[in-house]
């Protein structure tokens, strides 16, 4: 829309109608819902309770209050967290973000690093078994006398679980012996058995 004029030329009628339609762009005064009784002072009620843009920070220098809006969503951390919060993203910390992931910056990715969630920071029973991957559990995982008798459910050690000559009489909690002697009453061999 063009810039409304008032010319010296212009005749009593077209000046009414030009000042009509100036003022129906400026509004009615009483409308405002600040308590300002001029456009100046409603004009000057909004700037006050903006501030002064030269008081932002962003390192981008936002020329416009939209700009500036719109930078909070990359550096929403940035800007808003403590020091103490700010510095568990630094690079040289165990987790990172990165403010670029997502189309077009719409949101962050965070990332630990390898070897970031040690023992010490897992809750005791935190790790359940919906949170286990298949096979994620290997034998190399498993501390030794880790799995006691009260983990193992029945009949769950069967013959083919058992390698061969890992059972010895030693063993047994109690042992019966066999031997067996020629006729000359020498030992030829001895059997051992589970006791009763």
């Amino acid at each position: 829309m063009s810039q409304v004029v008032v010319s010296l030329s212009d005749p009593i009628s077209t000046w009414v109608n030009k000042t009509n339609e100036i003022a129906a762009d400026v509004g009615n005064l009483t409308a405002l819902s600040d308590s300002a009784a001029t456009l100046v002072a409603a004009i000057n009620a909004i700037d006050s309770d903006i501030g002064s843009r030269a008081n932002l920070t962003f390192k981008d220098n936002a020329t416009s209050l939209v700009a500036a809006i719109n930078n909070l969503d990359d550096r929403f951390i940035e800007l808003t967290d403590s020091a103490v919060i700010k510095n568990y993203f630094a690079s040289s910390t165990t987790i990172s973000i990165d403010s670029n992931f997502g189309n077009a910056g719409t949101h962050a990715k965070f990332s630990l690093v390898d070897s970031s969630v040690t023992e010490a920071k897992l809750a005791a029973r935190s790790v359940t078994t919906s949170k286990l991957g298949l096979v994620a559990v290997r034998t190399e995982n498993i501390n030794n006398q880790a799995v006691g008798n009260a983990a193992l459910a029945d009949s769950s050690i069967t013959f083919a679980k058992i390698q061969s000559a890992q059972i010895k009489s030693t063993h047994f909690a109690s042992s019966t012996s066999l031997s067996v002697k020629n006729t000359a009453g020498s030992t030829l061999t001895t059997i051992f058995g589970p006791g009763v």
